[in-house]
């Protein structure tokens, strides 16, 4: 298919209701949670699940160790400016879910 996008990291999938996935190229994914660490606050590893995550203001950001692909649970109230940021760092500017 011509127009197939050649990776999924293009588009964010809708697991559940406010609860997103976001899959990314092996090679961008310690630099995207290195972002994330600068702008939202010190990565928590929970070794008994192999699982590391955020806690930030609006959302939680979860992914296994290695970080592919990164879970996006959203707090109630999580405003469109706090998704607009999250999807810049991420590289998704101007696309909507």
């Amino acid at each position: 298919m011509a127009d197939a996008l050649p990776y999924r990291e293009a588009v964010p999938a809708c697991i559940h209701a406010e609860t997103y996935k976001y899959y990314f190229q092996r090679e961008r994914v310690i630099p995207l949670w290195q972002a994330l660490e600068r702008r939202y606050g010190a990565v928590r590893m929970n070794g008994a699940f192999r699982m590391m995550e955020i806690e930030g203001e609006h959302f939680w950001l979860r992914s296994v160790v290695g970080g592919n692909p990164i879970t996006v649970l959203r707090r109630r109230g999580c405003p469109a400016a706090a998704i607009a940021e999250l999807h810049e760092i991420f590289g998704f500017e101007g696309r909507r879910e």
